[in-house]
């Protein structure tokens, strides 16, 4: 067999970009090559073992074909490590760019691991895994989805995942789905307004608190203490909201835990203080959230997270009547995705507030904004 071949065929067949198997290849996230050295890489025949040799190994044992009828007859071992290592990927990826432009890779990934897992014969032990790894590919494409602006899709997405879950026994998916179900169901409650839907996102929260009771790590408990927080500021009780963001803190403060997944990494104190904005902001004291924002946005963080919190603070100003600060602030977002280059419709929404109150003084704004509502709908 023509392992490149084969390799890029389905990557190509599951829409992922060929440059994102250089990370899987590489271990590293930003791994990039030089246009000169695209060519080689991608036709080269120096490269054909050398740089494939480790994907090869976990993808080429079985997954001939992308399309669900040409399916592997038994998923063993290297079909899982495929499915994990295109996850890490995608988790990676959105990072930097955001959901829209890789919801529909997740989709195909998510769709494939499905099938797989109800279609395909496996051990008692790759079924497991398969499961789990299944179950983690539900919850992210439900985030991508949820960063897209496709709420409904989310939601849906995180029902099926959170089911998997369950029945995976992991308790660490449990605690990932319904603290990310907790997230979904406060972002509608803020813009619906809907008190019953945040009574949701505390239920939800309370439900990862439950699955997370035995579990060492302290950014998993802090995380959840997050989410339980900004639910009860949606809710209106700011007594609750302070005293979680204070657990939040004593969670972090006691260090990180060999039990730590990947997907919490990103909780610290910097985090913190953005949710501590965000339920300030939601309080009624934009004054307040402006001023953690931009502590926020002097810390280290992913492209998308600095997007989303500069957004954020663009809207606060907004609130408080500083136009012309929430337009700077916003002009120094809408470039990305107008460019593409981040495509959330989660940040796009946090603007929203600022092209509504934006006066012909602002064309610049109004345009770029409508440029990226219209880059974003036909991605």
């Amino acid at each position: 067999m023509d392992d490149i071949g084969e390799i890029l065929r389905v990557w190509d067949v599951l829409e992922m970009p060929r440059q994102a198997l250089l990370p899987m290849i590489t271990g590293r996230v930003d791994a990039t090559l030089s246009t000169e050295d695209e060519a080689a890489f991608w036709g080269g025949p120096d490269y054909s073992r050398r740089e494939f040799g480790a994907l090869v190994g976990a993808a080429a044992a079985g997954i001939a074909l992308p399309q669900l009828a040409n399916l592997p007859g038994r998923v063993d071992a290297g079909h899982v490590r495929f499915l994990r290592a295109s996850l890490e990927q995608i988790r990676g990826q959105d990072r930097v760019i955001g959901g829209t432009g890789l919801l529909r890779q997740g989709q195909r990934l998510l769709e494939r691991a499905r099938a797989m897992l109800d279609e395909c014969e496996y051990s008692t032990a790759t079924g497991n895994e398969l499961l789990v790894v299944t179950a983690d590919l539900g919850i992210v494409t439900a985030w991508l989805a949820y960063d897209a602006g496709n709420q409904e899709l989310a939601r849906t997405l995180y029902n099926d995942a959170a089911l998997l879950a369950h029945c995976s026994g992991d308790p660490e998916l449990q605690v990932h789905a319904h603290a990310n179900m907790a997230q979904q169901a406060t972002y509608l409650a803020r813009t619906t307004g809907r008190k019953g839907t945040a009574r949701e996102a505390l239920r939800f929260a309370d439900q990862a608190a439950v699955a997370a009771r035995h579990l060492p790590s302290a950014t998993l408990q802090a995380l959840i203490a997050l989410r339980q927080a900004l639910a009860h500021s949606e809710l209106g009780d700011e007594i609750a909201f302070r005293r979680l963001i204070g657990r939040a803190r004593d969670e972090v403060d006691r260090g990180r835990h060999d039990s730590d997944q990947s997907w919490t990494h990103f909780v610290g104190h910097s985090e913190i203080t953005g949710y501590e904005a965000i339920g300030y902001g939601t309080l009624g004291r934009p004054e307040r959230a402006a001023e953690l924002y931009r502590r926020v946005l002097e810390d280290d963080r992913s492209p998308r997270d600095r997007a989303y919190y500069r957004a954020r603070l663009a809207g606060s100003l907004a609130q408080v009547g500083d136009l012309s600060s929430a337009i700077d602030e916003g002009l120094a977002v809408l470039p990305q995705l107008v460019e593409g280059s981040l495509t959330s419709g989660r940040v796009l929404h946090e603007l929203r507030p600022v092209r509504d109150a934006a006066a012909a003084r602002a064309e610049e704004f109004r345009d770029q904004y409508d440029r990226a509502e219209a880059m974003l709908a036909s991605a």
